[in-house]
């Protein structure tokens, strides 16, 4: 998979993420409400083994956006793949020029 096709994964991860930390919260009070059920637990379990799975898929995208050569790429990236910014909106949302964006 390109660097691209990476980069455009770090949003949906993003979501996903959130997405199984609201489940976990969710499990934890249904965890509560039924006195520790042990089928909930393992809920729970599967739903945090996702979450850190997650996390760590994120961290490998991070880790390669910050080998970058310098901040203002890193800048860049991160809004475009990370934020969703528009390649047309980068340069009002960061005041870089139409020209140091595209570079």
């Amino acid at each position: 998979m390109g660097t691209k096709e990476q980069l455009k994964e770090l949003k949906p991860l993003f979501a996903l993420m959130t997405l199984f930390e609201e489940q976990r919260d969710k499990d934890i009070k249904l965890i509560n409400t039924f006195h520790n059920s042990e089928v909930l637990k393992d809920i729970e379990k599967g739903t945090a083994r996702q979450i850190l799975y997650l996390d760590k898929e994120c961290d490998k995208k991070l880790a390669m956006i910050a080998t970058l050569q310098n901040e203002k790429q890193i800048a860049v990236i991160k809004a475009r793949y990370v934020d969703d910014l528009s390649w047309d909106e980068l340069p009002d949302k960061l005041g870089y020029l139409r020209n140091t964006v595209f570079k």
